[in-house]
C-alpha cells in the first residue's frame, strides 16, 4: 500500500510533537490594564487601548494577558466592560476584577461573588489594603489577589490570617523602583510567607529582580508588565536578561501564575 506525504504529515499533526521534544513556554503577562478613566488626569488614568496591548503580545510571542481596569471610583461597569473584552478575546485574555474598599466598601462580596461565578473573573486587583469581609470572599471564591501596596509592609497580617489564598504583590513593591528599600522588604515578606509571590512590572533597577530571583528562587517571581503604558515587550526581555535556565524562566513567563489562577482558566 503506497501512503503519499500528505497522508503521513497529517498523520504527524495528529499525532502530536514528538516524544522527546520541548513543549512550548506559554507566556502569561499577569499585569495589565484596559479600559477607560473617569480622572483622565494622566494617560494611565484616562485609557489602556486593547489594541496597543494585542499588538505588543503578537511582536513579543505573549500568549495571554491578565487584565483589569484602570483607576475609576467605582468598578462595577468596569468590571463588566472586562469581562465582555475577554468573551470576545478567550485565547488572549484572562480577566480579573479590581475594587476599592475605600469606595464601594460591603457592596464588594456580592459584586465579586456575581463576577467571578457569573461574569467569569478569575482574580481580584486592588490598590488598598483589603479588609477582612474582601479577603474572606476572596477565600470562598478561591481566586488569586494582586495587590499594588501602599506600603509593603501591609501584606504581613493579610498574609498570616489568609494562608489559603495567593496574593501576588505587584512591582516587587515599589513601582518604578521610586523606593528601592522596598524592594528587598518585598523579596524578605515573600520569603516570609509561602502564599506572597512578587511581580516584575515596572521594576526599574534590574539589580532589585536579579536579586528577587537569587533569594526567592525562579518559583516565586512572576512575569508582568502593568501594560499597555508601560511596554510589555521591553518587560519581557528584561526576564530574557536574567540568563535562566529554560526550566526556571518558563515558570517565570507562565508556569508559576498558571498555578494560582482557578484550575481550569488556562
Amino acid at each position: 500500500m503506497q501512503v503519499s506525504r500528505r497522508s503521513l504529515l497529517a498523520g504527524a499533526a495528529l499525532a502530536g510533537p514528538a516524544a522527546g521534544a520541548p513543549e512550548k513556554t506559554l507566556i502569561i503577562d499577569a499585569h495589565c490594564h484596559a479600559g477607560l478613566g473617569e480622572r483622565m488626569s494622566a494617560p494611565w488614568e484616562t485609557k489602556a487601548d486593547v489594541e496597543v496591548t494585542l499588538r505588543h503580545m503578537e511582536e513579543a510571542g505573549i500568549d495571554r494577558t491578565i487584565v483589569f481596569p484602570i483607576n475609576n471610583p467605582t468598578y462595577e461597569k468596569a468590571n463588566e466592560a472586562i469581562a465582555e473584552l475577554c468573551d470576545r478575546h478567550p485565547d488572549k485574555f484572562i480577566g480579573f476584577a479590581k475594587h476599592d474598599p475605600e469606595t464601594e466598601g460591603k457592596r464588594i462580596p456580592a459584586m465579586l461573588r456575581r463576577e467571578v461565578e457569573k461574569l467569569g473573573l478569575k482574580g481580584l486587583k486592588l490598590h488598598v489594603l483589603p479588609p477582612r469581609y474582601v479577603l474572606d470572599t476572596v477565600a470562598e471564591l478561591g481566586i488569586p489577589v494582586l495587590y499594588h501596596p501602599e506600603q509593603v509592609w501591609r501584606y504581613h497580617m493579610i498574609a498570616e490570617e489568609y494562608p489559603q489564598i495567593s496574593f501576588i504583590m505587584a512591582h516587587l513593591g515599589s513601582w518604578g523602583s521610586r523606593v528601592w528599600t522596598e524592594h528587598i522588604a518585598a523579596i524578605d515578606v515573600a520569603k516570609r510567607y509561602p502564599n506572597v509571590y512578587v511581580d516584575t512590572s515596572g521594576v526599574l533597577i534590574f539589580r532589585y529582580l536579579e536579586m528577587a530571583v537569587r533569594e526567592l528562587g525562579p518559583d516565586k517571581v512572576i512575569f508582568g508588565s502593568d501594560g499597555p503604558e508601560v511596554d510589555s515587550r521591553v518587560e519581557l526581555y528584561k526576564i530574557r536578561l536574567l540568563k535562566l535556565p529554560p526550566q526556571d524562566e518558563a515558570k517565570i513567563l507562565g508556569g508559576n501564575v498558571r498555578r494560582l489562577l482557578p484550575p481550569g482558566t488556562v
